[in-house]
């Protein structure tokens, strides 16, 4: 993409163009006017010296002997006349006019091009006295005067231009100093200086921008103070269960007795796992909050992910003595990305599986109701209560003294991609309040009727 030109040379340039053109525009007004006027006066000079003309002739018009008026001034040559009797016999002519007629009309004005000149020319005829009397001027000397008129116009831009734009450098560099100042402040800064710019200087068309560059720099401080946050958190979790699984693995390198022993490695191996499903969980995370642009989105069937979910963790939840339960209609479909959907509905039914007591059930309902899509999870556990419910969502974060061990990532993943998909969660007591309901609400785009259990 081009880059884009100063802002001095865009103002300079912009007021000088908008000066200049306001200019012409009003110097051509003034032209035409005074164009239309200099015509006006100059016909109303021909008409007057042709009457003026007819009068000296007087009643003595048939006695005119042909002879040539001398010639009294330099602007003479401009302008001439002529005195034609009724038998088209010339009788009198000034030393400017041609042998030939100026005009062929009788009266008023005409435009005429005699003898290779154009003339404006007023012809006026006296029956009593049996002449025409014809004053004609040079189309060139109006010419001539239109064109002195216009200079005189135009000329002063010539001059007035390079002095507007001399001062209009001095103004524009004056009223742009504030925003110099605040580009060598922020040139200045160190990387780790967040702190809002000063808008006090700012002139008020920059302040709404200075307001949005200080409201970036406070997102980006907390999205760098929810990184270190996170760092630390996942520091800290991954070292807990590397400590355990190095603590059971001395102990089965020390034991004495093959029960110690096994007993230890079995340990280590729960160990392994949990740090296998810490690790994964983070990946996800860092996978989602890396993710720009808008989520590709396509019709995907939630019935078809949450079956696929169920599958994969049944045996799980089977050795734990839970079963796990589907009750939805053949297919809904939802706007989305199949595979955070299947996240979304694993990390659920993970999180209801491990709170879950022996011989318990979980139970995923996904249903249509008022043109949105409601998936929700429920189970028998203990449940969270209320003012906790809120809290849970934030990464790490665990109910002080619960029995199920965890990262505390589970809910913290369903809510991310919850808002990608533009849905909202919340939570509720299970039924006959016990236990815990999750319910996760999307826009719908079809609805299918009926409800099967599975």
């Amino acid at each position: 993409m081009k880059p884009a030109s100063s802002l001095r040379l865009r103002l300079l340039v912009g007021v000088l163009a908008t000066v200049a053109t306001a200019w012409l525009a009003v110097a051509a007004a003034g032209y035409f006017k005074a164009r239309h006027e200099l015509n006006e006066l100059l016909d109303a000079h021909l008409a007057q010296s042709a009457g003026i003309l007819l009068a000296l002739l007087g009643e003595e018009a048939d006695e005119i002997e042909l002879e040539h008026a001398p010639r009294l001034h330099r602007y003479e040559l401009q302008v001439a006349f002529q005195i034609w009797d009724r038998n088209q016999h010339l009788r009198m002519h000034s030393a400017s006019a041609p042998a030939s007629r100026l005009s062929p009309a009788e009266e008023g004005f005409s435009t005429q091009k005699t003898d290779g000149t154009r003339w404006r020319v007023f012809s006026l005829r006296s029956d009593a006295q049996g002449v025409t009397v014809q004053v004609g001027e040079r189309l060139e000397a109006r010419e001539d005067v239109s064109g002195e008129i216009a200079e005189q116009l135009l000329a002063p831009l010539g001059l007035a231009l390079p002095l507007l734009a001399g001062l209009l450098v001095l103004a524009i560099g004056r009223a742009l100093k504030p925003l110099n100042t605040m580009a060598r402040e922020v040139a200045a800064r160190d990387a780790q200086r967040l702190e809002p710019i000063g808008a006090e200087a700012a002139p008020a068309e920059v302040r709404p921008l200075v307001k949005q560059l200080n409201a970036l720099f406070v997102r980006i401080n907390q999205s760098l103070e929810n990184e270190r946050r996170f760092t630390a958190d996942a520091a800290h979790e991954v070292r807990t269960p590397i400590a355990a699984i190095r603590a059971q693995a001395q102990v089965a390198q020390t034991a004495t007795d093959s029960a110690e022993r096994l007993q230890a490695l079995v340990k280590v191996l729960a160990g392994c796992d949990r740090a296998t499903r810490l690790t994964g969980q983070l990946l996800t995370l860092a996978r989602l909050d890396a993710g720009t642009g808008k989520l590709p989105t396509a019709r995907c069937d939630l019935v078809q992910a949450a079956r696929s979910v169920l599958a994969e963790l049944g045996p799980s939840a089977h050795e734990q003595g839970v079963e796990l339960e589907l009750v939805s209609p053949a297919q809904v479909f939802v706007l989305g990305e199949d595979t955070l959907l299947q996240v979304m509905v694993r990390n659920l039914v993970d999180n209801a599986v491990r709170y879950s007591p022996a011989t318990g059930r979980v139970t995923v309902k996904i249903t249509e109701e008022d043109e949105r899509v409601r998936l929700e999870v429920g189970d028998r556990g203990p449940g969270i209560p209320a003012e906790e419910r809120q809290r849970v969502l934030q990464r790490f974060y665990r109910i002080v003294g619960g029995e199920a061990t965890g990262s505390g990532l589970g809910l913290s993943i369903v809510t991310r991609v919850a808002d990608l998909h533009s849905a909202h969660l919340s939570m509720m007591d299970g039924e006959g309040g016990k236990g815990l309901s999750v319910i996760v609400s999307f826009p719908g785009i079809e609805r299918k009727p009926g409800m099967k259990h599975e």
